[in-house]
């Protein structure tokens, strides 16, 4: 017992200090985290009238395929704040990633060490990015990989039924994920002939019929399919847009570890891969056969779940990047290229093998300080007095997000560029610019009480925007550096300034502006 008990607590440990950087700090710099926080509020206090949700927003659960993450967090957020219970099930899917992985290895017979591999993985591009159903459904993708392998081995209906809820919940959490997992799942599920193959077939049916009934009712499972077909032609809708096979190559590092400014991402990238060829090295011809009946299952389905690696990798460069609203495609397939690797590994015996561990450990905590500390930068030192400028608002109001510094000189991408959102998950009302307009949102606008729409990338390009003429919807708005034509608006007055933050009131002798009811595309998300 206490030879297991000393892993286990490690492995606990060091998954713990991947989640961390989460209860860090008051503002995670995550990209899109504010936005999905204002859909959250607004989907667990719909009704509370301060905040005039009801007003401004309908909410339709079949147009989003976000289903289990939002829930989720919906059923928590009864006894919890929301942005609390959104940090409880963002932590889980961080520290479930390495005992879903270790459920498949087993399931395989592999060394079970290798998911402390998935650790170092953790803080990725699409993490920071904020695309959290994405990163969530991995871990689910991977324990339901380890049931259909457990299904195959040896029927049971307890299985199947794991399995099928679990792929049900893989697919309402993100569809890209969930292909590799149905895919995986029908490959290794197929033997014994063509009866028993369709009875454990059936366990992937429930799931099958989400993903029909989405892609029927849904405009963003209608929008994902033409995405997926390389469909939509420029005489009938937006064309897919695709990168070169040179570009895609340059910018794969930048969709595995990019997270920070400077050289750390890339040296602990570099450090992570030298690892990956160590194990190989070690483990080689170290693999003993196993020649029983369940030990040839298994080494059929391991070849089998070994396409999958391959397979993302052609996909991250055949895919799209993006379609229409839907940004980024291929940009998910390293990542994932990456964690189906790893149950290919030989296990890595004696003492290689224990100082390849305490190396993945030691990865795994730098790369975890790393963030960490960049985060707490990023607080202490560029967040300055957004609570302040949000408390400035009145609840329930309708508020535009004008930000030009939307950049950070601690974490990647741009985490400021969503802050207006802030003011929708914590003080209510509407807001521009949102994901609200995209059609895998699960709250829309009512159209009969809703802000202008705007062209694409309207949130990237606030020197476009004519405050006197524009924002005739709006009572306030919400600035971080600028303010460009907002200082000599005769519209709003400055009610709050406090470094770069400064929010503005409608004058109560303003007149409602008129603005262009403009198509949105929405920006690429």
């Amino acid at each position: 017992m206490t030879r297991r008990l000393v892993p286990e607590t490690l492995l606990a440990l060091l998954a713990a200090a991947c989640a961390a950087p989460l209860f860090l700090v008051e503002h995670p710099p995550i990209q899109d985290l504010p936005q999905h926080l204002a859909a959250m509020r607004v989907l667990a206090d719909y009704d509370a009238p301060g905040l005039r949700f009801a007003e401004f927003f309908e909410v339709h659960l079949l147009r989003t395929q976000y289903l289990a993450y939002y829930g989720v967090v919906r059923v928590l957020s009864v006894a919890l704040p929301v942005e609390l219970a959104n940090r409880l099930v963002l932590a889980a899917a961080i520290v479930s990633t390495p005992y879903a992985m270790r459920a498949l290895l087993r399931a395989l017979g592999r060394d079970e060490r290798l998911c402390l591999l998935t650790l170092p993985l953790t803080w990725n591009a699409h993490l920071i990015l904020g695309f959290l159903n994405f990163v969530s459904a991995i871990p689910l993708a991977l324990l339901g990989l380890s049931l259909a392998v457990r299904l195959r081995l040896s029927f049971s209906p307890r299985v199947a039924a794991a399995l099928a809820v679990v792929s049900t919940f893989t697919f309402y959490t993100h569809v890209v994920p969930f292909a590799f997992l149905g895919l995986g799942a029908a490959l290794v599920l197929v033997g014994d002939g063509a009866r028993q193959t369709l009875r454990r077939w059936l366990a992937l049916v429930p799931a099958a019929l989400a993903a029909l009934l989405w892609m029927q009712v849904s405009p963003a499972g209608q929008a994902t399919v033409q995405a997926s077909t390389l469909a939509g032609p420029a005489s009938e809708g937006p064309s897919p847009q695709f990168a070169a096979p040179g570009a895609a190559l340059r910018e794969a590092p930048m969709w595995l570890t990019d997270v920070l400014h400077g050289d750390t991402d890339i040296q602990l990238l570099v450090a992570y891969l030298v690892l990956l060829v160590l194990w190989l090295a070690a483990g080689a011809g170290g693999d003993t056969l196993d020649t029983s009946p369940d030990g040839r299952r298994r080494t059929r389905m391991l070849r089998l779940l070994g396409l999958l690696s391959p397979l993302a990798a052609l996909l991250y460069f055949v895919a799209p990047v993006s379609y229409d609203w839907i940004w980024p495609i291929s940009a998910r397939f390293p990542l994932l290229a990456l964690v189906f690797l790893l149950p290919l590994l030989p296990r890595a015996r004696g003492a290689a093998g224990v100082g390849l561990v305490i190396a993945a450990g030691l990865l795994t905590l730098r790369s975890a300080s790393a963030v960490g500390d960049a985060f707490e930068a990023f607080e202490t030192e560029e967040v300055g007095a957004l609570d302040e400028a949000v408390a400035a608002i009145p609840e329930g109001s309708r508020t535009a997000g004008l930000i030009w510094d939307r950049g950070s000189r601690h974490v990647g991408f741009s985490p400021f560029i969503h802050s207006v959102a802030w003011v929708q998950a914590r003080r209510g009302g509407a807001v521009m610019f949102t994901f609200d307009d995209f059609p895998q949102s699960p709250v829309i606008f009512r159209e009969d009480n809703r802000p202008p729409r705007v062209p694409p990338r309207w949130e990237w390009t606030p020197e476009r925007v004519n405050p006197d003429t524009d924002l005739g919807f709006y009572d306030h708005v919400l600035t971080r550096g600028g303010p460009g034509r907002m200082a000599r608006s005769s519209a709003f007055e400055e009610i709050f300034h406090d470094g770069p933050w400064r929010v503005y009131r409608r004058r109560a002798e303003s007149g409602a502006g008129t603005t262009p009811d403009v198509d949105a595309a929405g920006a690429p998300r």
